[in-house]
């Protein structure tokens, strides 16, 4: 009897979306690393783990190498996600040796940076976007509420959210307004 996953509303979303174009020393990186959790529902270690072999830019595909079901997943690169990630690479990432797409700005630059870092940055995100949000998960519910909402199935949630099983997926079933209604019985008493 869990809650309903809170997502962002369409509204919510767009403002988030238009807030992303701030000027600042690391606005490039945060539009790019709130792109990689709103579009393809990574989770912020998974943010921070990204290296530059794991895109490929021909294919247009990002590959998780590092994720909490230690397994490898491919997954489609939306096209606005890529152009935040390529925004970032060619005109704020400096020089480092460092393997991970996302580093520090500040010396040690060398490093990359950690999943605490991704989440204080999608929470800045909100706070510019005038949202009351903290939780950077709370992407990954909006991405399944959206593609729920837009008719795909359980079973593609599940998948595109790199669940193992379906039953963790299933918390979304009470989202799905649109299938629930479909077998919904007839309230008792009401009109026939």
């Amino acid at each position: 009897m869990a809650a309903l996953p809170k997502g962002l509303n369409d509204a919510e979303v767009q403002r988030l979306v238009d807030s992303l174009g701030w000027e600042g020393p690391s606005a490039r990186r945060a539009a790019a690393m709130v792109r990689c959790a709103l579009d393809l529902g990574l989770r912020s270690g998974e943010i921070a783990n990204l290296g530059p072999d794991d895109i490929d830019w021909q294919a247009g595909t990002i590959t998780l190498r590092r994720t909490k079901s230690r397994r490898e997943d491919s997954l489609p690169l939306p096209p606005t996600t890529g152009r935040a990630i390529v925004d970032y690479l060619l005109h704020e990432r400096p020089r480092s040796a460092s393997r991970a797409v996302f580093v520090r700005r500040v010396a040690p630059s060398d490093r990359p940076l950690g999943a605490d870092c991704v989440r204080k940055t999608i929470r800045q995100a909100y706070a510019r976007a005038g949202l009351p949000y903290t939780r950077a998960h709370l992407l990954r519910h909006t991405m399944a509420s959206r593609l729920l909402a837009s008719g795909s199935s359980l079973k593609e949630v599940a998948d595109v959210l790199r669940h193992r099983s379906l039953n963790t997926t299933l918390i979304y079933a009470k989202l799905d307004s649109r299938n629930l209604t479909a077998v919904a019985l007839p309230w008792p008493g009401g009109a026939a």
